[in-house]
């Protein structure tokens, strides 16, 4: 699976509040202080750094699951992946119910429009995941940072930093190079899946009010309906298979959000969008240990270039927001 929510909140905000301080799609420090609604849902203290580090390195590892799940799932079982990506969303949903009575007051309009992009997400990386290899699907998808630096261009008339402009470049030729070179039926939903993630990303961006985890599982289960035409029909699924999902769910979802989110109130942001760049590079090797699936050489080729992309996306953003804390802490 892919990260579930463009909207979690940084370090130090609280678990029902939206980003106290953002980064914009070029890297700079933006305020965006929602509106607290309902109580912390028994937030707790926020963990020290090495424990937050340790976390956001746990969550890339069970993030990376996504790919060997579905395949073990569509190969050995024989489960539909309509059936995998509804009943998957079914679990998750079902884990974070908790939060639900911390919603808050989010507006509902953009709730019911980020559940619907979040359905297509979903549907679209289990359908890849199974008709490509795994990683084709989940490097293609991981383009969704660069497309979402480009939405923000033409929905919010952000301007973009030349270090954007070159990994807009890398990660386009590494989609270029997997498509053209280790095209398979269905690569072409990784990068489908890539658009509504970033759109996703995008909705998220103006969710100034409602709880990060709530808001999730309002996702996941609304998705799960949404998706239930594409998985009526292959719901008789053998007791293995369903204890498969229901891990899907809660491991390598459900779990690892919850602590993303704790995570996320200690680790800065770019931090974490630099360590969970695991996620990709795990979930092709979890598959090949699992299934023996080997990915097509141009594959590492393309893939080797989004992940430079991402590298020159984030890493500069990071040089950035250390050397603007360690000058603040100068003039203290």
């Amino acid at each position: 699976l892919v990260q579930p929510c463009g909207a979690a909140p940084p370090a130090g905000s609280r678990l029902d509040e939206p980003a106290v301080a953002q980064l914009n799609w070029d890297g700079h420090v933006i305020e965006n202080r929602g509106e607290p609604d309902g109580d912390s849902g028994g937030e707790g203290r926020a963990p020290t750094r090495a424990t937050a580090l340790l976390l956001v390195v746990l969550v890339a590892v069970m993030w990376s699951l996504g790919g060997v799940f579905v395949k073990v799932l569509t190969g050995r079982y024989g489960v539909e992946p309509g059936a995998v990506a509804c009943l998957r969303c079914v679990a998750a949903g079902l884990v974070l119910a908790w939060a639900l009575p911390w919603i808050g007051r989010p507006r509902w309009g953009r709730v019911g429009a980020s559940s619907l992009a979040y359905a297509v997400v979903v549907g679209f990386f289990v359908l890849a995941t199974h008709l490509t290899t795994a990683a084709n699907a989940v490097l293609l998808q991981y383009t969704y940072p660069l497309l979402v630096a480009v939405g923000a261009v033409v929905v919010f008339r952000e301007r973009l930093g030349g270090r954007t402009v070159v990994a807009i470049a890398l990660g386009t030729a590494g989609v270029a190079t997997i498509l053209a070179f280790s095209w398979a039926p269905g690569a072409w939903l990784g990068f489908v899946s890539a658009f509504a993630l970033a759109t996703f990303a995008l909705l998220q961006r103006s969710m100034t009010r409602g709880n990060p985890i709530a808001l999730a599982c309002v996702y996941n289960l609304t998705a799960a309906v949404l998706l239930l035409p594409l998985a009526w029909g292959a719901l008789r699924i053998p007791l293995p298979a369903l204890l498969l999902l229901l891990a899907m769910g809660t491991i390598q979802l459900g779990v690892p959000y919850v602590l993303f989110i704790r995570a996320l109130r200690t680790v800065p942001p770019t931090d974490v969008a630099l360590i969970t760049l695991l996620e990709p590079i795990l979930n092709p090797v979890w598959v090949w240990l699992a299934v023996r699936e080997s990915p097509h050489a141009s594959t590492f080729v393309g893939g080797g270039l989004i992940i430079v992309a991402l590298l020159v996306r984030f890493v500069g953003v990071r040089r950035t927001a250390v050397h603007d804390t360690m000058a603040e802490r100068r003039e203290a």
